[in-house]
């Protein structure tokens, strides 16, 4: 058989690309509910595995863990809806006070400027309708996505039940699959020569086991910190902030961005003093340097971490591909990518190069 050229190969390479995130795309309606539950599973494993050491039964203990999660998730639904439920009857207060604000800002643009109030109110209704009917699109886009989400909520949990009951056969079937492709002498395993392909599962699952939960730690600590800080400043709907804020942390640079520009634009129309907003502002940039120098560094591991090229690529394809459920499911999974590159020589370049560790310089 006639060796392949480069070229051929890497066109191979990009028809197999092509192919592989085509399908996904075509198939996001099948694939976010295995994707989902998958990261539910690897964060309950040692939950699971703990509670078997107590004498519960695989069936059970992934049973347990499961309505454990239903339960909270419940829970935090519940706080998040009755929380908004009273941001929505505060909007009479901050309707007054908003009006009262842009009284005083017409009232200095027209001496600044000479433009007069009515052209004011002209322009700002013009803007306002448009932004109206922009928002009345993302809006119903929401309210789509959000019955989509609980469509498929139940499927997610059941997908996520059955990889922790069958977690060992799937284990096993890794195992087989990389076991077929070694060659004769068993010292040679797809790049790993010393290595047994068992240890290799092994510590692949250990580690993305130890990220997926470290992430939703990292999440859980934010959330509470965004809590009491919002609150100890005097911020009315401090827990229904410090829970969005700590939630949109699952999105890198945006999310952290966005729910931290939410509450301080609501002090800005809530508040006469001009010191609450800035409070915020200053809380938020001193909890991101305790996120990204302390938490997640210490919790999720520095050697995983994403750097922000990939992950900003990896938001975008995910976007693309599977919109905000693509953009929140893609960067836990290039992270444990990452875990398995690390693992395989012959891949450890690539997980070089997707890493953020200033001390991996082969240059030096």
């Amino acid at each position: 058989m006639a060796k392949l050229t480069n070229l051929q190969r890497f066109n191979q390479t990009l028809m197999a690309l092509l192919l592989f995130f085509g399908l996904m795309k075509l198939g996001a309606p099948f694939l976010i509910p295995i994707t989902i539950g998958g990261l539910f599973a690897m964060m309950l494993i040692p939950a699971s595995r703990k509670l078997e050491t107590w004498g519960f039964s695989r069936l059970l203990s992934s049973l347990a863990c499961i309505i454990t999660v239903l339960v909270v998730l419940v829970v935090l639904i519940f706080l998040l809806v009755n929380q908004l439920t009273g941001l929505l009857n505060d909007l009479p207060r901050i309707s007054d006070t908003m009006t009262a604000k842009l009284n005083q800002l017409h009232a200095f643009v027209a001496a600044k400027i000479n433009v007069s109030p009515q052209q004011q109110h002209a322009f700002l209704k013009n803007e306002l309708k448009e932004f109206l009917d922009s928002l009345s699109t993302y809006i119903a886009g929401f309210v789509r996505l959000t019955g989509t989400v609980l469509a498929s909520f139940v499927l997610t949990m059941v997908y996520a039940f059955f990889f922790l009951l069958y977690r060992q056969k799937l284990k096993n079937f890794i195992y087989l699959i990389v076991t077929s492709r070694m060659h004769p002498s068993p010292q040679t395993i797809i790049g790993a020569p010393t290595q047994n392909p068992g240890v290799i599962i092994n510590q692949i699952t250990s580690v993305a086991n130890s990220y997926v939960s470290g992430l939703f730690l990292v999440i859980l600590i934010l959330s509470a910190a965004n809590t009491l800080g919002i609150y100890l400043i005097g911020i009315e709907h401090a827990l229904f902030f410090g829970l969005m804020a700590g939630l949109l942390n699952l999105l890198p640079y945006i999310g952290s961005i966005i729910g931290s520009l939410v509450p301080i634009l609501f002090a800005l129309l809530t508040k006469d003093s001009i010191w609450y907003p800035v409070a915020l502002i200053i809380f938020f940039i001193l909890l991101q340097m305790v996120e990204s120098y302390v938490l997640t560094p210490n919790i999720t591991g520095a050697r995983i971490k994403l750097n922000p090229m990939i992950t900003i690529m990896g938001l975008l394809l995910g976007g693309f591909i599977w919109g905000i459920p693509g953009m929140i499911i893609f960067i836990p999974y290039l992270g444990i990518v990452k875990v398995i590159f690390d693992n395989v020589k012959k891949l450890r370049p690539y997980g070089y190069l997707m890493g953020k560790d200033p001390g991996m310089d082969v240059t030096g």
